[in-house]
């Protein structure tokens, strides 16, 4: 059934409530770990960071309201657009002499004095056109040719053009969306271990062929064999989550953030948050982010269009896997690697998007059955 036949409901209160909560601690955060980092040059601005990380949260906040408020049949008329456009940008990405390269990536574009990161954007058109196309081809999904192979090359094409910027990390949260979307859409299960097997050789070459992912993996193995090189920011991490004991050592009274903690308020935000809040503190944000993915869940299963519900799977499936990432890599389960904390972790193009995705999922939580 249509979700415009069905009468609308009020919104998943316990997601965005959740979200919110995310937020208001990533923006406490952001400014307590980099208070002393921007007050020197070239920043001179003790609340360089806030201002920064506030002006994307109302950006942010202002596209989950449009998000919200978009008819769901705009988002499956818009697909292949939007697809289109950040396909573009991906490529774009790889031709331009101009980018960037960060932490070994190239990841950022500039336009104007506006800089944003293609690849999440695509944590949003990917779900879209996964979505689009398997409730198209529902009848197909478990053909290998018509079913299986189109919804492969959507992933591997999306997935591939990120890996080629050599962005591991998002290309593994994109993919493994898109993996998600093929089994919840019908995809054989034979088909998706071929997948899974393929993807996990994709990013062994990946990683056998870039020395500094080498090194990370070599450092992730026994962080103290190079404690002043590619271990540091591990064992740091482990310092300051360890100094942080169960209840931490209060609000702002952090010492990993004098210059010990790498990035200390981007992807090891969580660090200097269980070193100032704690165990307990950890524990409850972690519950936040167990309860934001079980609602962006229900609201998949819960509404009657296969579009809607694939198109919700597809955006938590990517918040719950970014989330997962970041959090094994500053315990050190995961080798380090350049991926936020969804809603917490300063960067203009992570908050908007994550924002953006939440306000798509109340959007369809407006057409669960409660």
């Amino acid at each position: 059934m249509s979700p415009q036949k069905t009468q609308k409901r009020k919104p998943d209160w316990v997601l965005l409530v959740c979200a919110l909560l995310l937020l208001c601690i990533g923006i406490i955060m952001v400014f307590s770990s980099s208070q002393y980092f921007a007050r020197y040059a070239p920043y001179n601005d003790t609340y360089h960071f806030l201002k920064e990380q506030l002006k994307f949260a109302v950006i942010g906040l202002f596209c989950l309201f449009l998000a919200y408020k978009v008819n769901l049949r705009a988002y499956r008329k818009l697909t292949y657009p939007v697809y289109a456009v950040v396909l573009g940008l991906l490529i774009f990405m790889l031709v331009s002499s101009n980018i960037e390269t960060i932490g070994g990536a190239q990841r950022w574009l500039q336009i104007g004095g506006f800089s944003f990161q293609p690849s999440e954007l695509a944590k949003i058109s990917l779900p879209m056109v996964m979505a689009k196309w398997i409730a198209d081809h529902r009848e197909d999904i478990e053909d290998f040719k018509i079913g299986f192979l189109p919804a492969l090359g959507l992933t591997g094409l999306t997935a591939g053009l990120i890996l080629l910027q050599k962005d591991l990390s998002s290309s593994v949260v994109v993919a493994g969306a898109g993996v998600v979307l093929m089994f919840c859409g019908g995809v054989r299960i034979s088909y998706l271990m071929g997948t899974f097997a393929a993807g996990v050789a994709a990013c062994v070459a990946a990683i056998a062929l870039e020395p500094f992912r080498i090194s990370r993996i070599t450092a992730w193995l026994d962080p103290r064999s190079d404690p002043l090189g590619d271990g540091y920011q591990t064992i740091q991490s482990w310092l300051a989550l360890g100094s942080g004991g169960l209840t931490g050592v209060g609000l702002g009274n952090g010492g990993s953030k004098w210059f010990y903690l790498p990035e200390r308020h981007t992807d090891f935000i969580f660090s200097v948050l269980g070193e100032e809040f704690g165990y307990i503190g950890c524990v409850m944000v972690i519950i936040l982010y167990m309860v934001l993915i079980w609602r962006g869940i229900m609201v998949a299963v819960r509404v009657r269009n296969l579009y809607a519900s694939l198109l919700a799977m597809g955006l938590i499936s990517a918040i719950a896997l970014q989330s997962f990432i970041n959090l094994g890599v500053v315990s050190g389960l995961l080798p380090v690697t350049g991926v936020t904390l969804p809603l917490i972790s300063y960067g203009g193009t992570s908050l908007i998007v994550s924002l953006t995705m939440i306000g798509m999922l109340l959007n369809i939580s407006r057409y669960t059955e409660r």
